[in-house]
């Protein structure tokens, strides 16, 4: 019996610590982007500009503003001796359509590949990336979208194109230099994800306390009343709050919760703006304590709607059934005399 009244306390007690350890709040939003703007030099634009990487309230479209005009400035003060003539003033004339293309603000989004952030040539919008401008603005939309047909989501050097290799030679950019012009565009995202891991005080007492009553009915035996004298009524206590945990497990089951946050962030180009959010906040620690308020409940019904089926009952109840002899000599009926004695039990 010691066993089973430590089982007691510890059940109890599992479920405050889970409260007390999973009572915390942890913002999947506030942590740092892994997925950079650019495949050569990554987020260095913005490292270079703010001190540190850009986090998720970023907005896409200022993370490629900051990197082409940081770009810009690097392909500008490369000497560019090794170039002929042409190629200095074809090289001079794309940068300044390189400037025009990011200050007109109007890029592309990654609308279809499964990365979450992919060079994107021709978006579904009609968008094009800042290279696609500039062969557009060169040699004619029509290049740009037989490229995007099927080099849509390629890095620069995926890009196997007799046509476009032609473009490069003239262009006066290596192959590597409009690999560092070329951004990695992210999804248009509409929802935000994060997790906070808290639970109610509310919803923590009534689950120490279900708890509790749950496993006090389970430890004991079948036929020991722990809280009123018969056992059937115990067995019915020990169904009510099964029940219970049951039913407050289902209520907060769903862990999740939908909201619209909004972040301001300025920046040296607007003066500063708001980005709003549809954020879906994951709450696992509340997840994780239903399922253990339905788990427990099913233990206590299962046991508690067993015995009440068998009909057992702490007060045991017999019958005794006498066999008396017929004396045949007359028509009454002798004096009783035990012949066969047993017992029934109901």
């Amino acid at each position: 019996m010691t066993r089973q009244y430590s089982l007691l306390l510890v059940l109890p007690l599992l479920i405050v610590f889970v409260v007390l350890f999973m009572n915390s709040e942890r913002d999947a939003g506030q942590s740092v982007v892994t997925d950079e703007i650019n495949a050569v030099i990554g987020d260095e634009s913005y490292i270079h500009r703010f001190g540190e990487r850009p986090d998720k309230y970023v907005s896409d479209d200022l993370r490629i503003h900051i990197h082409l005009e940081y770009v810009e400035s690097i392909l500008r003060n490369r000497p560019t001796d090794h170039l002929t003539e042409q190629q200095r003033l074809n090289r001079e004339v794309k940068l300044n359509l390189l400037r025009e293309y990011y200050l007109g603000g109007e890029f592309p989004y990654n609308d279809g590949h499964s990365d979450d952030r992919r060079p994107t040539f021709i978006s579904s919008n009609g968008n094009i990336c800042a290279v696609g401008y500039l062969i557009e603005k060169t040699s004619g939309r029509d290049l740009a979208e037989e490229i995007n047909e099927e080099y849509k989501y390629a890095y620069i050097p995926e890009i196997d194109d007799p046509r476009f290799d032609i473009w490069v030679d003239s262009s006066g950019f290596t192959q590597k230099e409009l690999a560092m012009i070329q951004p990695a565009y992210d999804h248009m995202r509409s929802e935000e994800t994060r997790t906070k891991n808290k639970i109610s005080l509310r919803y923590g007492a009534a689950s120490t306390i279900l708890t509790g009553v749950n496993a006090t009915y389970l430890v004991n035996s079948v036929n020991e009343p722990w809280l009123v004298e018969s056992s059937t009524a115990n067995h019915w206590l020990g169904l009510a709050a099964g029940a219970g945990s049951i039913l407050l497990g289902s209520l907060n089951l769903d862990n999740s919760e939908t909201y619209k946050d909004v972040r301001y962030y300025e920046d040296g180009f607007t003066g500063g703006h708001a980005v709003t959010y549809d954020v879906r906040e994951v709450n696992y620690a509340r997840g994780a304590l239903s399922a253990v308020n339905i788990g427990v409940g099913i233990v206590s019904m299962a046991k508690a709607g067993y015995q009440l089926i068998r009909g057992i009952d702490s007060e045991e109840s017999s019958r005794t059934v006498g066999v008396t002899q017929l004396d045949p000599g007359t028509v009454s009926f002798s004096k009783p005399v035990p012949a066969v004695q047993f017992n029934m039990r109901f």
